[in-house]
């Protein structure tokens, strides 16, 4: 998510001084030595003569108001693991016949997606004037599976396998455990941990598509900047959440509305990963991360109207980071 401001062709060269030790490409360094030393000096990327293969790389950390964490956090908070339904709601009892502690154990395997909305280009821009080519897949999707405990007990999991889907590669891993509790009425209180862990990757940076729905100099960019490559582009989330639900079985015991409130502390980091022409990777570019506490909360409903079967839908809001609405479809195994 690093941004360069833009230089003109015509620049002269003492506009923008070259950083030493610079290493060019000797076909192009003639012709076009002044682009390359304007691009490189406004992205402010450290240069070196020659890789090293034990190069540290640089880590810079943000806060969360800084516009780089706020692009970071969006997406962070766009995968969060929440409920999507109350873990091991009635499942076509009423809640009343499922006393706390004597909980018949069910498994449940289930799809969840969620929307994840587009954002403008001001708002792909952080710090210059270049977008960033975040908008690379309409929807989440996780499989889930969940086991239901005695004790009123609940455990869910979920592992994305790093298949490239919508030109994103994630292999993310989310677990949580609830435990609830019948405060009568059919009103249940369940608090629920959850944890998330895993990687995103994608071509962020560099960007061929983008770059050809561009500007000139965004071709620029991508040809000099970025080598011509599309980048490897690792985005790292870190959760730890804790909620409330409280949910409410209605009579027919068919639907089950809930609203939950809660907080997430979470270390997220983004991997700048320009490739160079050798097909290795620029470690040149830096490290961002941001650590922060976000409040969250939701509110949904589930339907219990088929066989071994639940649907349920929600809305998720992180103040200051996402809206967006998931569904989930599971079916109870045993």
């Amino acid at each position: 998510m690093i941004a360069a401001a833009r230089c003109a062709s015509g620049t002269p060269q003492r506009s923008c001084p070259r950083r030493a030790g610079r290493r060019q490409r000797s076909q192009r360094g003639s012709r076009n030595g002044p682009i390359i030393a304007c691009l490189v000096t406004a992205l402010g990327l450290p240069t070196v003569a020659h890789p090293t293969a034990a190069q540290e790389r640089e880590l810079r950390s943000y806060g969360a108001g800084a516009p780089e964490a706020k692009l970071m956090v969006f997406y962070s908070s766009s995968i969060a693991f929440s409920p999507i339904g109350v873990p091991w709601g009635a499942t076509g009892l009423s809640a009343k016949s499922v006393p706390v502690g004597r909980a018949i154990p069910r498994t449940e395997l289930a799809i969840e997606v969620s929307y994840i909305p587009r954002l403008s280009a001001d708002q792909r821009t952080v710090g210059t004037d270049k977008p960033e080519a975040t908008n690379l897949a309409p929807v989440f999707p996780r499989p889930r599976l969940a086991i239901r405990l005695p004790w009123a007990l609940g455990l869910e999991g979920s592992w994305i396998p790093p298949v490239r889907l919508f030109d994103v590669t994630a292999n993310v891993l989310s677990a949580a455990v609830s435990r609830a509790f019948d405060v009568g009425a059919g009103v249940r209180l369940t608090p629920r941990l959850s944890v998330l862990t895993g990687r995103v990757e994608g071509p962020i940076t560099c960007n061929r598509n983008a770059a050809n729905r561009g500007d000139q100099s965004l071709m620029t960019y991508y040809t000099f900047v970025c080598h011509g490559n599309d980048s490897r582009d690792y985005f790292d989330p870190r959760h730890v959440s804790g909620e409330l639900i409280v949910a409410r079985s209605l009579p027919n015991g068919r639907w089950e509305p809930y609203v939950s409130a809660g907080a997430r502390g979470e270390r997220t980091r983004f991997d700048i990963g320009v490739i160079r022409d050798d097909g290795s990777r620029d470690l040149d570019n830096p490290v961002l991360e941001v650590k922060t506490t976000r409040a969250y909360g939701t509110a949904g409903a589930s339907w219990i109207g088929l066989p071994r079967t639940r649907l349920s839908g929600e809305l998720f809001y992180a103040p200051g980071s996402v809206f967006t609405v998931r569904a989930f479809a599971g079916v109870h195994l045993w």
